[in-house]
């Protein structure tokens, strides 16, 4: 056929080519017919038993344990330490000394520490002795008050019945006029011993203003423990001149200068501070698990000890300002002193218990594989074959995911080797966790 001839039929190129491909792909399924059929190789796995747990959320934070309740005892006055409150074995008040405060509606507790009163003592005797003498006055003033009263009585008496005698004539105008006058000054001597009485008074009142004054300062020379605690900080020596601090305003300055720090390790707090996210799903009363540091809080959660192993509080406060320069909010935790003691000024961990579930299907993060974002496992079936389930998740534990649906308790989910399988593959089980 010629080359023109050709060109006008393209139509004849396409068929040619057409048929030269169908013979091609022929020519290949007959090939591949008779090659031997390459079965895939069963892929070894690892797979565990969803079983149903116990699942606890955490939130995580740190802070620094303070005591709730801290004095700082300081004397209102300079002076010669002069005396210094002992311990149980009778040995000088130091830090780390146990003390104790009123008891059984005593005024003081234990007394720490006495500068030198004598001064004080001094004024207070004088003072006391004054109000003696005051009192003795008042008690003659009293009886003076009593004699006038007495004497203003006879004179009315006296007064009334010489006035009848006076009118029918029977005594002269001048001895009338003298009885007269008797009744008048006697009624003049009620009336001071009336000022007498209450002038002596005033001054008893003056006294014992001023004595009980006296006595405030005397009691300012001697130090008390206000309540039962440990001396976490002691500034003075016998036989040393103490001198009141000037002025402090942090916890550290105060520390450094007061005579005595008390503190009550009996119950302690530590604030947190937490991103306002975290904090939306902390309340009061949750439970607080703390310790020095997270491998302890680790190794009591993997065994089902954070009962027994870490401190144990509560949530004692959430603020709900959030705080401007950390973008946080405040939360305070306050536990009581159990076998693990924490110390004033620890750092610690803590791991706040913000929603806990039982007996629920989990899984542990490994198990999982995800396509897009979502999450699903390979299930083994009674015939070694898997099977891809999508799972819907619920609360996330340290190591474990609630299953809301998707698997059931008692299914066998590979949780090694996922990754080279497919869809309906067959598996060969070499270890399982139950």
């Amino acid at each position: 056929m010629k080359l023109h001839q050709i060109k006008d039929r393209p139509w004849l190129v396409v068929a040619v080519v057409a048929a030269l491909l169908v013979a091609y792909r022929f020519a290949q399924v007959a090939n591949q017919a008779s090659l031997p059929v390459v079965e895939r190789e069963p892929v070894r796995v690892n797979t565990l038993f969803v079983q149903p747990q116990n699942l606890i959320t955490f939130v995580f934070s740190e802070g620094t344990v303070q005591a709730s309740r801290k004095a700082f005892l300081d004397f209102e006055m300079a002076g010669k330490v002069v005396d210094l409150g002992s311990d149980s074995d009778g040995e000088e008040l130091r830090e780390g000394v146990r003390v104790f405060g009123p008891k059984d509606g005593a005024t003081h507790g234990q007394m720490l520490a006495r500068i030198d009163s004598r001064e004080n003592t001094a004024g207070v005797q004088s003072l006391e002795a004054q109000l003696q003498s005051a009192r003795a006055q008042k008690s003659e003033a009293e009886a003076k008050m009593q004699q006038v009263r007495n004497d203003l009585a006879h004179s009315q008496q006296n007064y009334l019945r010489m006035k009848e005698v006076y009118e029918r004539g029977v005594i002269a105008q001048d001895e009338f006029n003298l009885i007269e006058t008797n009744y008048l000054n006697a009624q003049t001597a009620i009336a001071m011993a009336k000022s007498s009485l209450q002038a002596t008074e005033s001054e008893i009142q003056s006294v014992t203003a001023e004595l009980n004054k006296a006595a405030v300062s005397l009691e300012k020379t001697a130090l008390f423990a206000p309540f039962d605690g440990v001396v976490t900080a002691m500034n003075l020596r016998r036989d040393n001149h103490y001198y009141p601090p000037v002025s402090g305003t942090s916890n550290r300055e105060r520390e450094a200068n007061s005579a005595f720090v008390i503190v009550d390790d009996s119950q302690m707090e530590i604030q947190l501070e937490l991103p306002a996210s975290q904090a939306k799903s902390v309340k009061e009363g949750q439970v607080v698990y703390l310790a020095a540091d997270d491998r302890a809080l680790y190794a009591a959660e993997k065994t089902g000890h954070l009962n027994q192993a870490v401190a144990q509080g509560t949530i004692w406060s959430v603020s709900p300002a959030i705080n401007l320069q950390r973008r946080s909010q405040t939360v305070k935790v306050r536990f009581q002193q159990g076998n693990l003691r924490l110390n004033e000024g620890q750092f610690v961990r803590a791991w706040i218990v913000v929603e806990q579930v039982e007996n629920v299907a989990t899984l542990p993060r490994h198990a999982m594989s995800f396509k897009h974002g979502k999450p699903y496992v390979y299930v083994v079936d009674s015939n070694n074959k898997v099977s891809v389930r999508q799972l819907e998740l619920g609360l996330s534990g340290l190591r474990q995911v609630e299953i809301i649906s998707g698997v059931s308790v008692g299914d066998a989910v590979v949780e090694r080797g996922q990754h080279l399988l497919v869809d309906g593959g067959e598996v060969i089980i070499v270890g399982d966790t139950q």
